[in-house]
Parts: C-alpha cells; structure tokens; sequence
C-alpha cells in the first residue's frame, strides 16, 4: 500500500495545485530536488570535478536503483539526457543496409518515426507499419507475418504519448524472440507508471525518461541493453567514456551498457534522477501501477459525465494516461481554462502522435495524465471546473 498522506507531504506543490500533466513532467519528490540541489551546491563551493570525486558512492547508486526498477544490472544500464536519446543510441547502433526491414506500428512516437524515415531516404530500409484493429490494439498476427528474414529490428512504443492504451510488449517480444529479431522498447510513458520487468517483456533494449512517470528532473533518462545484445553491438558514436583507448590506432569497447554514454553529463541532474528512482523503487512498481490504472479508471468515468466530453483511449487495457475532447473547446482552450483553476492539464498535438491521430481522424486530444500521489477529490476537481465551461 501507498501512503498516500505521505508522498503528498513529499510533493509540495499539491497544497495548492493539481497536477494532471505528469506524462509530460511530473513533480519530483523533495529529497530527489535536495539532492540535485545539494550537489550543484558543491560545485559551487569545491568545483565540478572534485565534487564527482565526492559522489562517487551516490553516482553508482543510480545505475543500481535503474536496474532495480526493470529488473536487470547495473551493467545493462546508460546514463542518458532524455528517452528519445536513449532510443536513437541503440537505433543508430543497428548496422542497417538496403532492403532492411524495420517493424513498428500506428502507435508508436513520432521521433521515432523520423529515424524510420531518415533511414529509409539515407539506405532504403523498409519501414513496414502495422496496423490495430477495430479496438486500437494492435494486430499481433499481422506483425507475426511481417517479420521474414529481412526484419532487422522491431520497435514499440508501450505506452503513447497520447492514447491511454497500454500495448502488449510482452506478447511483441515473444514474436521478436521467435524471429531472432532485435527488440527496441520505447517506454518512457511507462515506467514509473505501470510494473516493467525487461526479462518477462523480452526486450532488446528499452529507452527510458526521468521526468515523466518516473518524478526525476528534466534532461534525465536511461538506456537499457541487454548483456546478450551488449557483446553483438557497438554504438554509432563513441567517445572516450565509452571505450578504453589504447593508442592511436586502437580501443576496446567498455564490456558494459556504459558504451553508450558521453564524457560530459548533467552530473547534479543524475544524482537527483537516482533518488527519484530510489523513492519509485521503495514504494514498489506493483503499488504505483495498482494505484494509477485505479485512478485512470475513475477518472474516465467521471469525465463520462460531463455534456459534450469524449474519451479517446483506446485498447483492451488502459493506463493513467486519460485522453478527451470537449464539444466547442479546442484542448488548448481546455487547457488554459483549468490552469486558471491550478489543475494542470496537456494538450497534445504535432508530431508526438501524427501517425495515430491520422489513422483515428483526429488532430489533437486533452490529456489528463494521473499520478500515485494524486487524489479523486482532485479528479472531481477537475471534472467539476469542466462541467462550467
């Protein structure tokens, strides 16, 4: 269980705010905002790189707690700025040539389709998207038949940044595994939100944020690779945090995820990601997931409700990503309406969710995305101040 008095005394903002913008950033815990705080403070008073030297106990501890969270080593784990990072490093890693095939869906992140893309102009990869049926899920037989010989990747966003479904990456990596495909999971959406566990998904590599879900600071994230792909992969760019240079004609790749990281880093901002991850961990993935699938649910059934809403969420399961339009609004007057009322809310369009919103005939949605620490009384805030408008 959740003490839910607790995690909101940790996040102070909810005394007067409501905040329902956490698949965008969500609010970072205090001691996670201390400890970044902490450490840029000796920076200041001993320098940058003494400072490293202090915190070198604290800084493995983060790929430790990074592991912890999906169920795989410290060595599976890269530090990243950001999830679209993570996921170009091990993408760009993959030595693709003409006739190549790429394997992905409707569904998933519109960065991800711009690498798709510029692969397919640079090398003439074939980009083969697989479509979902009546119910937005996607078609798993269709996927089973696309992938042949040629298949070289398979990609998947678990959680959209714009559709409440959550897609069956387990199911995706039987698939990938039975073709002896590589895996790439996008899952910045959904860790920190729903029970990750890379072993039982399967997965080749998985991309991760600090945050969204997951409550860390901006320009944080995670790359994990598995230690089976790690001996078969080398990135597309180096530098010299990832190898040991031996000369100057010779380096040998770091035997770790570590390959895939840079020199310089947001060393203050990885300090305060692993105290976000520590808090995650010690509340427990199977009580933040119970937690916020419970809260999506009502807070679908309550804006069901209200004269003139519509639900966008698609899929057989659904997270806490709730997804809406309101007749005579646009999402960014929505938007703007309840920010006047301290309730935070997203309004997503452009690219992030192209493919999907073309494919459903919509150009925009509202998103209401609920956290652990949020309450129904702020979800009845929200649907009262909508039911004014």
């Amino acid at each position: 269980m959740i003490d839910i008095d607790q995690v909101r005394a940790d996040t102070p903002a909810v005394k007067f705010l409501t905040h329902f913008n956490n698949a965008g950033a969500s609010l970072m815990p205090t001691s996670a905002y201390r400890a970044m705080l902490e450490y840029l403070q000796r920076e200041q008073e001993i320098g940058g790189y003494e400072t490293v030297l202090e915190y070198v106990e604290q800084t493995a501890d983060f790929y430790v707690q990074a592991a912890r969270s999906i169920n795989a080593s410290p060595a599976e784990i890269a530090f990243c700025e950001s999830a679209t990072k993570a996921w170009q490093l091990f993408f760009y890693s993959i030595p693709f040539k003409r006739g190549d095939r790429i394997i992905t869906t409707q569904l998933d992140y519109g960065s991800n389709f711009v690498g798709f893309i510029q692969q397919h102009n640079r090398l003439g990869v074939e980009v083969v998207v697989i479509e979902t049926d009546s119910n937005g899920d996607i078609d798993l037989v269709a996927m089973e038949r696309e992938i042949d010989d040629r298949a070289r990747l398979v990609s998947l966003s678990h959680i959209p940044t714009a559709n409440g479904i959550i897609n069956p990456a387990a199911q995706v990596g039987q698939i990938a595994k039975s073709a002896g495909v590589p895996y790439l999971l996008d899952a910045c959406q959904s860790i920190g939100q729903i029970d990750v566990d890379v072993k039982q998904i399967g997965c080749s590599a998985l991309s991760v944020t600090g945050r969204k879900y997951l409550r860390g600071p901006r320009g944080t994230g995670f790359l994990y690779v598995d230690e089976n792909v790690l001996a078969n992969i080398e990135p597309g760019w180096l530098d010299q945090r990832g190898v040991v240079l031996r000369g100057s004609d010779q380096y040998e790749l770091l035997d770790s995820a570590k390959r895939f990281e840079n020199f310089e880093v947001g060393f203050g901002a990885r300090i305060g990601f692993g105290n976000a991850l520590k808090y995650f961990n010690q509340i427990g993935a199977k009580n933040v997931e119970q937690r916020i699938i419970k809260l999506g649910t009502y807070c679908r059934e309550k804006l069901h409700t209200v004269s003139g809403v519509s639900l966008h969420d698609n899929g057989a399961h659904r997270s806490g990503i709730v997804t809406f339009t309101l007749e005579g609004h646009t999402p960014v007057e929505i938007r703007r309406f309840l920010n006047q009322h301290k309730i935070n809310i997203w309004a997503c369009a452009g690219p992030g969710s192209l493919v999907d919103f073309q494919r459903r005939g919509i150009d925009s949605v509202a998103r209401a995305s609920v956290h652990y620490f949020n309450t129904e009384e702020e979800i009845e805030k929200m649907v009262a101040s909508l039911s004014t408008l």
